[in-house]
């Protein structure tokens, strides 16, 4: 067994699991008391410095030594991007045709569950030379909450051909959406939940696979606080072999959840992940194709492969029916992979170079656009685990500081100065080629302006004395 702190010191956040009451565990917190704390509170930030804070802990197999982001996240597809003008056992030789060979069956009807269709998608994967790797059920075929016993039990048995059918196309995963929110609004349901979960899980396990959970806008994990407190629930529920999550970011973000808070409170139970858009200035067009719309890849592709997940990545975005759908996604994909781990997994941790979330971050601060360098830089500093994540909220909080100052704010702008100030600190006098011992210097000198003036003075701030940022090619 390899420690994973060991294998990957600064890029892979385990999710240190409840384990033999009254039992210690090296560098192990007592996350079942401060999550269930963080949980009743009212504001999520103290869930989200929990899930932030967490340290490496606990074994694992080693599977992560040695990573390399080629390996972890090559692009496959959900026979859903192909629905509906392509029948489910015709979406392997679809997906062969643009060059897709990892698959994920979407099963869209009640007939599909039946184990002769199993043996024709079987026979239809082995000729496209295509492999399936997940199955994914119907939602609203699984409703095992009903109070009806024969429905309990008829969908119960549904879900048994479910793993069976996996079973037949060679699947390691099967993706469910669990409980309804509704179902789990009240301690008993999400009792009930936790349970019903364990059947499942040892089911699966028995035939050889995992049951994968995922973060559904509708579901029980929409919520980094739901999965929090699922994954705390994880270890007796059952081993990584029988349970882990399946990771959606597009389901995040419209449940109105940090996608990367979401991630990290998975851990490394991260069994499979779903990938398409969606757009900000237009919610309602959902599942777009990765690329088309606003989440922040870069960042997220660091963040999935810093999980220790090992691919593929499912696109469930819209395929079409020709090449240029899928040419779109890896224009915007390849040059990203390259930012996934530029450093060497074996290392330090440290990166190479700079993501390139934080480059555009650097590029709005010296444009003056503080407020959506702050969102760049925001979605890098969530996705790094390593050290250099302080160098970029320190950036991120200097704008955000003359973001206030601008706007008349002076306790603000005095704040986050100087509390950017002190974590740009640490990495004088250059990092990744960031003039940072140039950027403290200018930064402390306006910060001192800006004390000078006051509260009552503060809209006489002079913006000039902004500093640039310059980077060691640029000085």
């Amino acid at each position: 067994m390899t420690n994973m702190q060991d294998a990957l010191p600064q890029n892979v956040l385990p999710f240190p699991q409840r384990r033999t009451p009254g039992a210690s565990y090296p560098g192990e917190r007592d996350l079942r008391g401060e999550l269930a704390r963080a949980m009743c509170a009212d504001d999520v930030g103290d869930l989200e410095d929990l899930v932030l804070a967490m340290e490496p802990a606990g074994e694992d197999t080693g599977d992560q030594a040695g990573i390399s982001h080629l390996r972890v996240l090559p692009l496959g597809a959900s026979s859903g991007a192909f629905f509906p003008h392509t029948l489910t056992e015709d979406a392997p030789a679809a997906a062969a045709k643009l060059g897709l060979h990892d698959l994920e069956i979407m099963l869209q009807t009640r007939s599909e569950y039946e184990p002769e269709f199993a043996h024709i998608l079987a026979a239809r994967v082995r000729e496209s030379g295509t492999r399936v790797r997940s199955v994914h059920t119907m939602e609203q075929l699984h409703r095992m909450w009903s109070p009806y016993p024969r429905r309990q039990a008829d969908e119960r048995a549904l879900f048994q051909q479910a793993i069976d059918l996996a079973v037949i196309v060679g699947a390691k995963v099967l993706v469910w959406h669990g409980a309804q929110r509704a179902e789990v609004a009240t301690d008993d349901g999400w009792e009930r939940f936790i349970a019903l979960t364990q059947d499942l899980a040892a089911a699966c396990g028995a035939a050889g696979i995992t049951l994968g959970i995922e973060n559904v806008t509708a579901c029980a994990l929409h919520s980094v606080r739901n999965v929090a407190r699922f994954a705390t629930r994880l270890a007796e529920i059952g081993p990584a072999e029988h349970v882990g999550f399946v990771f959606d970011p597009f389901q995040a973000v419209e449940s109105q959840a940090n996608p990367f808070m979401i991630l990290a409170a998975m851990g490394n139970r991260v069994v499979n992940v779903h990938i398409s858009d969606a757009s900000e200035s237009n919610p309602a067009l959902r599942h777009l194709p990765p690329g088309d719309g606003d989440l922040p890849w870069s960042a997220l592709l660091r963040a999935i492969a810093g999980s220790g997940y090992q691919g593929p990545l499912m696109i469930e975005g819209p395929l079409g029916t020709d090449d240029v759908t899928i040419g779109r996604i890896r224009e915007t994909f390849d040059p990203l992979y390259r930012n996934v781990f530029a450093f060497s997994p074996d290392g330090g941790g440290e990166a190479a170079e700079l993501p390139v979330g934080v480059r555009k971050g650097i590029a709005l601060f010296n444009a003056r656009e503080f407020y959506e360098q702050h969102e760049e830089i925001e979605h890098e500093w969530h996705a790094e685990r390593g050290e250099i994540r302080k160098l970029y909220q320190g950036i991120l909080q200097i704008g955000v500081g003359f973001h206030h100052a601008i706007q008349g704010n002076h306790a603000g702008a005095v704040l986050l100065l100087t509390q950017g100030i002190d974590k740009v600190e640490a990495f004088v006098p250059v990092t990744m080629g960031i003039e940072t011992g140039r950027l403290v210097e200018e930064t402390r000198r306006a910060l001192a302006g800006i004390e000078a003036l006051g509260e009552a003075g503060i809209d006489q701030f002079d913006v000039s004395a902004i500093p640039v940022i310059l980077m060691r090619d640029d000085a």
